[in-house]
């Protein structure tokens, strides 16, 4: 396939823009240089179209139609729910620490809340740097703390979050304190946690790192990919896109400032995008990447040429997208410093701009897909095994009834499709002691 028509397969199955949440602030600043926190308690269940968002880094979603915000200044996760309206799903809108849990999720406090993690079924990860935590808000809204990590220096910022399916590995980042007189962190490492090893550290700081933005696994070659915005580098020579190939072992794989600025048809690495800071990959390896100097939003095609999907400004804090507008986008700026891209479970593309805080979406035009091959592997102590052939990152709702005459189906639960050649699984701890059980899936809203 030629890699202008994988392009234009891609653009589509999107069809178009609309705004989830945002409004232009004269200014996000209070006067001493820290972000103003503009959450209000008349916004609690107000329509989300009408909430101000204070300096939000990431939004991901669930199978069942859910967005949620990691929002930094307000030390809060938002969440829209499928009625448009936004609720605090986690944190107190007041930075502290007054336990890791198991609590309420809106009953511990939060600082700085930057990365964000969510799964098909609703769980969710945060990046608590302020904290130096990683939480985990379970299905039933209890918060619990899964890593404290004893760096002191740890700066109460950098986003990058990814946990794997099972939960049993977490990739992360922390960036060092600032040396006076600079204001921006001292460099930064990539570390891993395992239940088993607990916190390692994958690229020290000596490799490099500045500010990872965002980090994700690549599906087809099952490595790390690290968005370096590298704010304060002079000589812009570290700003790119990385692949982690081992321990302090790291590839570009987007051109540094030595390289051309980007284009369309250009291989990436040879491409210089300022300041990448958000990545999502699709199933075949490809990925949208997105740059906060850049202001644009790319993709990135299985040969590794860019192709521009949304036209955008490297500076302001403002936005001009109107909704119901289908990308590509080339023709003018529509947006301002983007900041994540994220796939939701049923495809949509999300996406999260500058400090004043402009979420919007493009939605997943295509048929959800649902596989035919869904099957039980094995009863064992934890319940009946499930499994199935899902499509790398959507999710999929499971649904049960103990009778089809006549049927009633009850949701319980929802999984992520999984890389090519693995089986999506899904665990019914409530199969035993019952004598027959039907099982259903359907695609996520």
């Amino acid at each position: 396939m030629a890699h202008g028509d994988e392009f234009a397969n891609v653009t589509g199955t999107f069809g178009v823009t609309t705004r989830l949440i945002g409004t232009h602030q004269s200014t996000t600043l209070n006067p001493d240089g820290t972000s103003i926190n503009f959450w209000q308690p008349s916004f609690e269940g107000a329509p989300a179209t009408s909430v101000w968002l204070s300096n939000p880094h990431m939004a991901q979603a669930d199978a069942y139609g859910n967005i949620y915000i990691a929002d930094k200044a307000s030390h809060t996760v938002l969440k829209i729910t499928p009625d448009g309206n936004i609720h605090t799903f986690a944190g107190m809108h007041v930075a502290g620490f007054n336990g890791d849990g198991p609590a309420q999720a809106t009953s511990l406090y939060l600082n700085n809340t930057n990365g964000l993690f969510v799964f098909p079924n609703g769980t969710v990860y945060l990046l608590d740097p302020g904290n130096r935590r990683i939480r985990r808000v379970g299905t039933d809204g209890v918060m619990t703390t899964i890593v404290i990590d004893p760096e002191p220096n740890w700066y109460p910022s950098g986003r990058a979050l990814w946990v794997s399916p099972d939960e049993q590995l977490i990739y992360y980042t922390n960036e060092f304190a600032p040396v006076p007189p600079s204001i921006i962190a001292d460099g930064a490492v990539v570390k891993k946690w395992t239940p088993q090893g607990g916190i390692e550290v994958i690229c020290s700081k000596s490799v490099g790192f500045r500010n990872p933005g965002n980090l994700a696994v690549n599906p087809v070659d099952g490595k790390l990919y690290v968005c370096d915005r590298a704010e304060e580098d002079a000589t812009k020579l570290e700003i790119g896109l990385w692949r982690i190939d081992g321990v302090d072992q790291r590839t570009r794989m987007t051109g540094n400032f030595n390289n051309s600025p980007a284009v369309d048809g250009q291989l990436a690495v040879n491409s210089f995008i300022d300041q990448p800071r958000g990545l999502a990959f699709f199933p075949n390896g490809a990925y949208f990447l997105c740059g906060h100097k850049d202001g644009n939003i790319w993709y990135v095609d299985t040969a590794g040429v860019i192709h521009k999907y949304i036209k955008g400004k490297g500076s302001g804090d403002s936005y001009s997208l109107q909704d119901s507008v289908h990308p590509p986008l080339t023709a003018f700026n529509n947006i301002n410093q983007p900041r994540a891209v994220s796939l939701a479970p049923n495809g949509d593309l999300l996406v999260v701009c500058n400090d004043s805080g402009y979420v919007f979406k493009v939605n997943n035009a295509m048929t959800g897909h649902l596989p035919s091959d869904l099957k039980p592997t094995a009863l064992g102590i934890d319940g009946l095994h499930l499994n199935w052939s899902g499509l790398f990152g959507r999710g999929y709702r499971v649904q049960r009834t103990w009778s089809l005459s006549p049927a009633d189906w009850q949701p319980i639960g929802a999984a992520s499709g999984m890389p090519t050649g693995v089986p999506s699984t899904f665990v019914d701890a409530d199969a035993a002691g019952h004598v027959q059980g039907y099982y259903r899936l359907l695609p996520s809203l």
